[in-house]
Protein backbone atom coordinates (compact mmCIF):
# COMPACT_ATOMS: atom_id res chain seq x y z
CA UNK A 1 0.00 0.00 0.00
CA UNK A 2 1.30 3.29 -0.69
CA UNK A 3 1.34 6.29 1.55
CA UNK A 4 -1.49 8.09 -0.85
CA UNK A 5 -4.38 5.55 -0.61
CA UNK A 6 -6.85 6.29 2.10
CA UNK A 7 -7.27 3.81 5.13
CA UNK A 8 -10.18 1.73 5.04
CA UNK A 9 -10.82 1.65 9.00
CA UNK A 10 -13.05 -0.84 9.95
CA UNK A 11 -13.90 -1.72 13.94
CA UNK A 12 -12.71 -4.77 15.60
CA UNK A 13 -15.51 -6.94 16.89
CA UNK A 14 -14.20 -6.80 20.15
CA UNK A 15 -14.32 -2.87 21.09
CA UNK A 16 -15.78 -3.27 24.20
CA UNK A 17 -16.67 -0.04 24.85
CA UNK A 18 -19.69 2.78 23.45
CA UNK A 19 -17.25 4.16 20.70
CA UNK A 20 -14.59 1.55 18.96
CA UNK A 21 -10.82 2.80 19.53
CA UNK A 22 -9.55 -0.21 17.71
CA UNK A 23 -10.04 -0.50 14.07
CA UNK A 24 -7.97 -2.51 10.93
CA UNK A 25 -6.96 -0.97 7.53
CA UNK A 26 -9.06 -2.88 5.46
CA UNK A 27 -7.07 -1.06 2.23
CA UNK A 28 -3.65 -2.73 4.03
CA UNK A 29 -1.93 -5.47 1.90
CA UNK A 30 -3.23 -8.83 1.53
CA UNK A 31 -0.03 -10.02 3.06
CA UNK A 32 0.09 -7.89 6.20
CA UNK A 33 -3.71 -8.78 6.87
CA UNK A 34 -2.39 -12.34 6.44
CA UNK A 35 0.82 -11.65 8.67
CA UNK A 36 -1.34 -10.10 11.39
CA UNK A 37 -4.45 -12.79 11.52
CA UNK A 38 -1.19 -15.57 11.40
CA UNK A 39 0.23 -13.46 14.60
CA UNK A 40 -3.06 -13.31 16.67
CA UNK A 41 -4.18 -16.58 15.46
CA UNK A 42 -0.68 -18.34 16.57
CA UNK A 43 -0.73 -16.30 20.33
CA UNK A 44 -3.81 -17.76 20.99
CA UNK A 45 -2.86 -21.36 20.09
CA UNK A 46 0.37 -20.53 22.34
CA UNK A 47 -1.71 -19.41 25.24
CA UNK A 48 -4.09 -22.85 24.72
CA UNK A 49 -1.47 -24.69 25.15
CA UNK A 50 -0.22 -22.99 28.17
CA UNK A 51 -3.94 -23.73 30.03
CA UNK A 52 -2.32 -26.92 30.25
CA UNK A 53 0.23 -25.97 32.71
CA UNK A 54 -2.40 -23.17 34.60
CA UNK A 55 -2.32 -23.41 38.00
CA UNK A 56 -5.49 -22.34 39.31
CA UNK A 57 -8.84 -20.64 37.90
CA UNK A 58 -7.88 -17.42 37.95
CA UNK A 59 -5.36 -18.52 35.77
CA UNK A 60 -7.83 -19.90 33.69
CA UNK A 61 -10.00 -16.91 32.97
CA UNK A 62 -7.22 -14.56 32.59
CA UNK A 63 -5.65 -17.10 29.64
CA UNK A 64 -9.45 -17.74 28.17
CA UNK A 65 -10.64 -13.75 27.98
CA UNK A 66 -6.48 -13.00 26.26
CA UNK A 67 -7.32 -16.19 23.86
CA UNK A 68 -11.18 -14.82 22.90
CA UNK A 69 -9.46 -11.47 21.94
CA UNK A 70 -6.71 -12.44 19.89
CA UNK A 71 -8.99 -14.90 17.77
CA UNK A 72 -12.01 -11.69 17.50
CA UNK A 73 -9.28 -9.82 16.18
CA UNK A 74 -7.61 -12.74 13.90
CA UNK A 75 -11.13 -13.81 12.80
CA UNK A 76 -11.76 -9.76 11.99
CA UNK A 77 -8.23 -9.68 9.62
CA UNK A 78 -9.03 -13.03 8.35
CA UNK A 79 -12.66 -11.81 7.04
CA UNK A 80 -11.57 -8.74 5.87
CA UNK A 81 -8.94 -10.55 3.94
CA UNK A 82 -11.40 -12.97 2.18
CA UNK A 83 -13.86 -9.87 1.26
CA UNK A 84 -10.60 -8.40 -0.25
CA UNK A 85 -10.37 -11.37 -2.49
CA UNK A 86 -13.29 -12.34 -3.63
CA UNK A 87 -13.23 -8.32 -4.53
CA UNK A 88 -10.04 -9.20 -6.69
CA UNK A 89 -11.09 -12.31 -8.08
CA UNK A 90 -14.59 -10.81 -9.43
CA UNK A 91 -12.51 -8.35 -10.98
CA UNK A 92 -10.95 -10.73 -13.27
Amino acid sequence: MTRTEICNLVPLTRNDTDHPVLYLDANASLSDLYTCAQQRIGAARNLLEILDCASGAQDVVQIRFAIGLLLSDGCDLLRTLGDRTLALNARC
